[in-house]
């Protein structure tokens, strides 16, 4: 194995990495759900441009998905289940990633609602976003990073000494 390669299996390792990646998806996450649920109607019609989904699961997929946004963001940051909140947050981004790949192989000219009435967001540019937040999600999966982690000082007997090391 090489000196490079060494390395960045070293820094994607590192437990700093994964909590710096909480706070980024996780608050990403929030900031895409929050502006969702402002903009719930606008989103239902955008959930409906995509041509995805049954009639039937529209208005539920809509109404969801925001909120799980939420939760699955505040989860990483608090480091509170966080390798739950990971996989769960793996798999929406994921979802996002083959929705918004779909769309482009589809030649669609649209922009993707994934930060609601806040930000329009071109499809090409929403697909990369959503590669590295799978990344980063993936990466807080398979690391578990423990530094400032709730979920840990909440669930091991050394709590407050091994929370900051």
């Amino acid at each position: 194995m090489g000196s490079f390669s060494k390395k960045l299996i070293f820094y994607l390792r590192h437990r700093y990495l994964s909590f710096i990646f909480r706070i980024i998806a996780g608050g990403t996450l929030i900031f895409s759900g929050i502006s969702k649920i402002i903009s719930e109607t606008a989103f239902v019609e955008e959930v409906e441009d995509y041509e995805l989904l049954p009639e039937v699961m529209i208005d539920i997929f809509a109404a969801a998905l925001p909120w799980v946004e939420v939760i699955v963001g505040w989860l990483l940051i608090i480091g509170l289940l966080s390798r739950i909140a990971a996989g769960v947050g793996a798999l929406t981004v994921l979802s996002f990633v083959i929705a918004n790949s779909i769309v482009l192989y589809r030649g669609l000219n649209m922009d993707c609602p994934c930060f609601g009435d806040s930000a329009s967001v071109p499809t090409e540019i929403a697909l990369g976003i959503d590669c590295v937040l799978f990344l980063m999600t993936l990466q807080i999966l398979l690391r578990h990073g423990d530094f400032l982690n709730l979920g840990k000082m909440l669930f091991t007997k050394h709590r407050w000494g091994k929370l900051l090391q």
